[in-house]
């Protein structure tokens, strides 16, 4: 039962979305750039939504009609067959299903294993029920990577389902993550995101577009409500409980997100500490993402800024080699009791970012040369175990 204690946007969770408004849909890269990263402004009315700095907001994304359209063709469907979903225990008509509840990207397990048994092929269904074997993992996976859903059923047309089964068979439309890239204490009813649109071509040739980013780059209406949200709390990326700790924060392309938010935040409160931002992109001409704004901070003294843009110069730079050469600087902010915070991508950038704070610790705290310095990771793991070096990465 709802308690009058609990505040109304508690009710809103994974399981039960709440509607948004796309207020704003602009370009952070300039005309030039080799990337289209977006800034996004999601708003509504009233309070049911609270978040603090530090969370993401999971976004239910809708699919392309015409995919929609594409499948309902192919499968003799007129769209208007009631079917239950049990992954989310509603009815919808099939068109939405398709549209707000089906992953029409992947192929699930059961559905290859279901199409092999009712292959009239004694080949194809040999050939599918291989895929499924223990050793064929790689296989598998080479297989379901080159294939959306509909191509994996044209493929097999002779093998046909009701929409019912279909919906029994599909994989469900997952929720997509995004830093908030502000805070509410300064823009009330809104979320801000910096989302870099997702698109890459095969290795056969087909091209494949993310499915939130696209939907929020080109299908969420403007001034409507259609955007289906909930906020992911995110107790592991919090600022300082004192305002007056200094703060370094590694941020290169919308790694830098949640910084913006934390800026946003402590320039409101009195006192703060100092504020140092790395960043990086590929060119500062075009993917400066909100320049204006981090420049007219550094030039009222609220922000310090160390920048790498890895295409304006023959050797490439990246935020790690800005660590290395701030090192001395790095290490004096650390033993003032500065909280160390990096955002962004987990393959690459954390790991070197890593390496260059150990190796800044181990010369400038110990005297070593070597990232191994004993002494340097102990360092760092302390941080950890103080939540002085707090990591978002994906």
């Amino acid at each position: 039962m709802f308690s009058p204690k609990q505040n109304v946007w508690n009710m809103h969770n994974k399981h039960l979305p709440f509607l948004t408004t796309m207020k704003e849909r602009g370009n952070l890269s300039k005309a030039g750039s080799s990337k289209n990263t977006l800034h996004f402004c999601l708003g509504w009315e009233g309070s049911p939504i609270q978040y603090e700095v530090g969370d993401s907001v999971g976004i239910y994304p809708r699919h392309d009609q015409k995919l929609v359209e594409d499948h309902l063709h192919f499968l003799e469907s007129t769209g208007e067959e009631t079917v239950f979903f049990q992954k989310s225990s509603k009815k919808s008509s099939f068109r939405e299903f398709l549209t707000s509840f089906a992953n029409l990207s992947d192929i699930s397990p059961k559905l290859l294993q279901q199409t092999a048994l009712r292959q009239s092929s004694p080949m194809k269904r040999g050939q599918l029920l291989s895929l499924l074997e223990e050793e064929s993992y790689d296989l598998l996976k080479e297989y379901l990577q080159e294939r959306y859903l509909l191509d994996f059923l044209q493929e097999h047309e002779e093998v046909r389902f009701s929409p019912q089964e279909l919906a029994d068979l599909c994989m469900p439309l997952m929720p997509r993550f995004y830093s908030i890239a502000s805070s509410q204490k300064k823009v009330g009813g809104e979320i801000h995101l910096a989302v870099a649109p997702v698109e890459y071509t095969s290795p056969k040739g087909l091209l494949y577009k993310g499915v939130c980013t696209h939907y929020l780059a080109n299908l969420a209406p403007l001034h409507e409500p259609d955007v289906r949200i909930f906020i992911q709390s995110s107790p592991h990326f919090r600022l300082p409980t004192s305002p007056k700790t200094p703060l370094i924060m590694i941020g290169p392309g919308t790694g830098v997100a949640p910084f913006r938010a934390f800026v946003q935040e402590r320039i409101l409160q009195e006192n703060t500490g100092r504020q140092w931002l790395f960043f990086g992109e590929r060119n500062r001409a075009f993917d400066f993402f909100y320049e204006e704004e981090w420049l007219s901070l550094e030039q009222a003294g609220k922000i310090r800024l160390s920048l790498a843009f890895s295409r304006d110069q023959a050797e490439k730079c990246y935020v790690q080699h800005r660590i290395e050469e701030e090192g001395k600087e790095i290490f004096d902010w650390l033993e003032q009791g500065a909280s160390l915070y990096v955002c962004g991508d987990a393959k690459k950038m954390a790991i070197a970012v890593e390496e260059a704070l150990l190796k800044v610790i181990s010369v400038h705290g110990f005297g070593g040369k070597e990232i191994s310095c004993p002494q340097a990771k102990e360092y760092l793991k302390s941080l950890k175990q103080q939540k002085r070096y707090l990591k978002d990465i994906y």
